[in-house]
């Protein structure tokens, strides 16, 4: 990569949480722009960085070989300069229940460059974050279409506090340039499946998880699948479950919930069918925590993209902003921050060429 000028970024812009940190490095690693990034997560109650966060920057930093300055638990400032992004196999234990699936989001843009192959350890269904079920399920299927080549496995279940799971996640190099994706329309309800697990508890309460979501969903008078896993002996405590509903469009929606010590398992089960049917309400065909995932990608890709989500998050609203600072692409966004959205882009159609 050819050095370029810095781009500086204000942490504290827009969302100010960790999702300003991710997107910032993962396109500073594919444009080969230096970064400059101050008050990192401003506005959370502990800022700077946190282990997960600094788990996740040595990780890019060393598939990408940066210079990386500042890169200390509760920094509120990071320099970070990608030199060549190369073929990696690392294990990285980010020591905490910190969200494997936050960190995998960081790298997944420089995995379309290179064979990456990580083992993490750390948290896969914990609090503020995605669970491992949506990139595995919603997220992947839709980047494959675009030409990545990525996938996960979860090896262990990993719960707050304790952590302790485990994520096999490996990448090859994609077909550059990106498809452009198009995410517009909604179709009809074909069916809904029920993931709902648990570890170190007893097997009625992933089964009672089960029954309060079916109760919940039985309004929406469709066929419903069920599969139940559980670990009694294991190195982690908790349970959690993930509701998703296809469309015969192609479109996957989902909810989820995690248990917590005094939640009943009925209200766990209630929750994440109450949070599915919260994004099949809108009839929109992009699942809001979604639609912030593909941001970058769709920048990334050739020809224009346009999804339809049933939430405009602060999240996205953010990521677009980051995007920018980056790339030579403008979104366009009909909608308002908490409410369905269209947004479009057309992309830059990036390839390998000089990494």
């Amino acid at each position: 990569m050819e050095r370029q000028e810095t781009v500086e970024i204000d942490g504290g812009m827009l969302e100010a949480g960790g999702q300003v940190l991710r997107t910032t490095l993962a396109l500073s690693a594919i444009s080969g722009k230096p970064v400059h990034i101050k008050n990192i997560r401003a506005s959370r109650p502990k800022p700077g960085l946190r282990p997960q966060h600094l788990a996740a920057v040595k990780t890019i930093a060393s598939i990408c070989n940066a210079e990386l300055y500042n890169a200390t638990i509760g920094s509120a400032e990071l320099f970070f300069a990608a030199k060549k992004i190369s073929a990696t196999n690392l294990n990285v234990n980010i020591g905490t229940a910190g969200s494997v699936s936050l960190l995998l989001s960081q790298i997944l843009p420089v995995s379309l460059l290179q064979e990456i192959k990580l083992h993490v350890s750390g948290g896969t269904n914990v609090p503020f974050s995605p669970p491992m079920e949506f990139l595995r399920k919603v997220l992947f299927p839709q980047l494959h279409k675009m030409g990545a080549r990525l996938e996960a496995h979860v090896n262990r279940f990993g719960y707050f506090p304790k952590g302790n799971g485990s994520v096999s996640f490996s990448s090859k190099p994609a077909r550059l340039p990106l498809k452009p994706i198009a995410i517009t329309n909604f179709g009809k309800l074909e069916f809904v499946r029920i993931f709902s697990h648990c570890a170190s508890l007893p097997k009625s309460v992933a089964l009672n998880q089960v029954i309060a979501a079916k109760q919940e969903l039985r309004r929406l008078n469709t066929e419903v699948e069920e599969r139940v896993e559980c670990r009694e002996n294991a190195a982690t405590i908790g349970s959690g479950i993930t509701v998703f509903a296809r469309t015969n469009s192609g479109v996957i929606l989902s909810g989820s919930a995690l248990g917590a010590k005094g939640k009943p398992a009925e209200m766990v089960g209630k929750e994440a069918a109450k949070n599915l049917l919260n994004e099949l309400r809108p009839r929109q065909p992009c699942d809001s925590h979604l639609a912030d995932q593909l941001i970058p990608f769709m920048a990334l890709a050739q020809g224009k993209s346009e999804i339809h989500c049933t939430k405009l998050t602060k999240h996205c609203v953010t990521n677009i902003a980051v995007v920018e600072k980056f790339l030579p692409a403008k979104f366009s966004v009909e909608g308002k921050v908490e409410e369905p959205a269209k947004i479009s882009v057309e992309g830059i159609a990036f390839s390998a060429k000089g990494n």
